[in-house]
């Protein structure tokens, strides 16, 4: 694990406020640099959004800055999310399949919402921002706002896990068509967290069948058995490894990994040398 307080800390995984993090871009930035992150990616959900105000950032704060976005998809049966790493944030494929997952979002976001009115929740969704993923997190904020709950957390217990009055399941997109918008931005794909699924291992294997690059073996929420049975799958597949303490923010229970949780810098340096060979 990438830990040590003295080698430069390369975290490719961070949310900021164009999807569910709590800061801007800008502001996720400066926070890195006083955690003392050397790297980031910026892996908004189903959006490139943030990626300019990022990059000018990570400059001003002395941050390599890594491109990225992080797709919802599904693949062995399962809800999963891919990262992309490296992209080209001006490829039309990828930039459609965002608009499209985004529109999948934003129609789930207003039946959750008729959901919760019908359940007598009267949400109002007047200055529902543009430009962000419209998910669950930023309903959750909705609902603490208008004082329907205390805090972030009463808000999914109450209404919004599944089996709750307002959760609607997503509609997802296949994993191979994720891959193959991220590796036509010159990215490489990484299957975010696997040790959360139902069903990791299979996962990865049936993701590895349709291309995907690189396993996120290190995650604020994969403990050091599970991060190097990760590895080790990744060594005997071939493929990259990755990891990040994927912040959403100070009051996320992930923000005590920021600057602590990451990618080792040889694993690092492999996943450069695979974007150089796709660039």
């Amino acid at each position: 694990m990438n830990d040590s307080p003295h080698s430069p800390l390369i975290d490719l995984h961070s949310h900021s406020t164009c999807s569910d993090g709590a800061f801007a871009p800008a502001r996720l930035f400066e926070e890195a640099a006083s955690r003392g992150v050397h790297t980031l990616a910026l892996t908004d959900h189903d959006t490139t959004a943030g990626l300019d105000e990022a990059e000018a950032a990570a400059r001003e704060h002395g941050v390599e800055f890594v491109p990225g976005v992080e797709i919802t998809c599904e693949c062995a049966g399962t809800e999963v999310h891919l990262l992309g790493l490296g992209i080209d944030r001006t490829s039309r494929t990828l930039q459609r399949l965002c608009g499209d997952v985004q529109e999948r979002r934003r129609k789930r976001f207003f039946e959750m919402v008729e959901r919760l009115r019908a359940h007598g929740v009267p949400l109002s969704t007047e200055g529902v921002e543009d430009g962000v993923s419209l998910a669950r997190p930023y309903l959750a904020r909705l609902l603490v706002q208008q004082g329907k709950v205390a805090n972030y957390q009463e808000a999914f217990a109450r209404y919004l896990r599944k089996g709750c009055p307002g959760f609607v399941p997503h509609t997802t997109i296949r994993i191979e068509i994720a891959i193959d918008a991220i590796q036509s931005a010159g990215g490489v794909a990484v299957i975010a967290h696997p040790g959360l699924y139902r069903n990791g291992d299979e996962v990865v294997f049936e993701a590895r069948r349709e291309g995907l690059d690189g396993i996120e073996c290190h995650h604020s929420d994969h403990n050091h058995d599970v991060s190097q049975h990760y590895v080790s799958i990744a060594r005997k597949l071939d493929m990259l490894v990755s990891g990040g303490a994927d912040f959403h923010g100070p009051e996320h229970a992930r923000s005590k990994f920021f600057g602590k949780r990451g990618c080792p810098p040889e694993d690092f340096e492999r996943m450069k040398e695979a974007l150089a060979a796709r660039a």
